[in-house]
């Protein structure tokens, strides 16, 4: 049933008929919403994958592709009717497509073909189509909590974080161009590389933080303010942060040299003792970040996103969260 080997002129003849699916579209319909090159290509090929088993199923399907996050944005604003909306690529496509289910008030299906993933990878939702499939006939619906990001230019929404300084950079220009390597290790180290080389090339910004109307940072070289577990697996800088506490965490990493970040950074990806010294973790509901250019303002939208997840997903989640416990600081 796996299309990956398919031809490519085959891609592309479905492709073109991609845009009038969504004729006669109703309530009943599962819309699929896909940035085709999300996944290193993979996702419109999963996207077609998809709609093919539903539709074998006898469930009516419909693909709308988005060329940008952009134009994705702005038809999450006034989508059309859908029952379900299975949404393909990494979190900043999710996030540029969750509006169109809260103002639908429809299941939100993630189906992870970015690189991180990290909204997906909480839940443990599948990448496969036929699990995908699956998923649809036996996941559970539970509400689950939306970062809202204010600043000068609007307000957008996001669903596991926003970061900003030195690691914001890095993923910023590893991902110019979108032209990174396809093989997940060779993409690892081509991050790794990029922070090597803006580590000694940039200077550190300054940021002010405020948590809840409590300034506890004045000048941090690092701040991310997460919704989720932030870089499960790999940098956990976020371990218990839960999309249904109605809480953000907040990790702040102080005024410090690039040798003494670079040292802190090292010791939570390995997990080593005093991991927590010299950084500080926060939880609020409302965080504004100054920078240099302006003021961000973040908040919860406590229960805002009606999330299908897999069965026993949320209290699995529960259990991570009392495994790991940080400090946690006052603000």
């Amino acid at each position: 049933m796996c299309i990956f080997g398919i031809q490519r002129t085959r891609i592309l003849e479905e492709e073109k008929q991609l845009n009038s699916t969504t004729q006669g579209q109703d309530d009943t319909t599962i819309q699929i919403v896909v940035t085709p090159g999300s996944g290193e290509g993979r996702a419109l090929r999963t996207a077609l994958h998809l709609r093919r088993l539903l539709e074998n199923c006898g469930r009516r399907a419909a693909i709308e592709p988005f060329r940008s996050l952009e134009a994705l944005g702005r038809w999450a604003q006034t989508p059309p009717s859908f029952s379900h909306l299975l949404c393909i690529g990494g979190d900043a496509t999710l996030s540029a497509a969750a509006p169109a289910a809260i103002t639908r008030d429809v299941p939100f299906v993630p189906v992870p073909n970015g690189f991180g993933n990290v909204f997906a990878q909480v839940f443990g939702h599948p990448e496969r189509a036929a699990a995908v499939v699956k998923l649809i006939e036996s996941g559970e619906i539970r509400r689950v909590d939306v970062g809202r990001a204010k600043d000068g230019r609007g307000e957008e929404l996001f669903l596991s974080h926003r970061s900003y300084g030195f690691l914001d950079r890095v993923q910023e220009e590893a991902e110019r161009g979108r032209q990174q390597p396809r093989h997940r290790l060779l993409r690892h180290l081509a991050y790794y590389g990029m922070a090597y080389r803006l580590l000694f090339r940039i200077p550190l910004e300054s940021f002010q933080v405020e948590v809840d109307g409590h300034a506890v940072a004045d000048d941090a070289v690092l701040v991310t303010v997460a919704n989720v577990e932030t870089y499960r697996g790999f940098l956990p800088l976020t371990p218990t942060a839960s999309p249904i506490d109605g809480l953000f965490d907040v990790f702040v990493v102080p005024r410090v040299s690039k040798a003494g970040l670079l040292t802190r950074l090292v010791r939570l990806m390995l997990h080593l003792p005093g991991r927590w010294r010299g950084v500080a973790l926060y939880r609020g509901r409302r965080v504004m970040v100054k920078t240099s250019s302006g003021q961000d303002e973040l908040s919860v939208w406590r229960r805002a996103l009606p999330l299908l997840v897999p069965p026993g997903a949320i209290e699995s989640l529960r259990q991570r969260t009392v495994e790991d416990e940080p400090p946690i600081a006052r603000p």
